[in-house]
């Protein structure tokens, strides 16, 4: 999925995206960030944490106002995902995504291993 080329020819970004997995630090939620295909440059964060809200182990808050509207519907054209609500946060709304892909809720897995595996050990 790594290598992966997500909405080639785009109008706000022609070269397309490739989407990137870590985990929030403070509650080992998904953080996804796209980073352009051609030069590997950060391109935005899709994700946004929000703690107070309740979300399933797999499903994102997505930062829509941070997202060009064809990124994010390249994105859904890929089935990794798929909209389930929308919800308020701070000053704004925005959806929820629910991660359909296998594949893609592996590497959360693994990156929930990693950060917690690299977390300091209470005292």
């Amino acid at each position: 999925m790594e290598d992966l080329i997500i909405g080639a020819g785009m109008a706000s970004y022609p070269a397309g995206v490739h989407l990137r997995v870590h985990v929030y630090q403070s509650n080992l939620r998904p953080a996804l960030s796209l980073i352009c295909a051609d030069d590997f440059v950060p391109f935005a964060d899709l994700t946004v944490n929000v703690p107070q809200e309740h979300l399933a182990d797999d499903e994102v808050f997505v930062a829509s106002w941070n997202v060009p509207e064809d990124v994010l519907e390249a994105l859904l054209v890929t089935d990794w995902f798929v909209p389930v609500r929308t919800i308020a946060a701070g000053h704004t709304r925005g959806p929820v995504w629910k991660i359909q892909s296998a594949e893609l809720l592996a590497w959360i897995v693994d990156a929930r291993a990693e950060a917690a595996a690299d977390a300091p050990a209470m005292a």
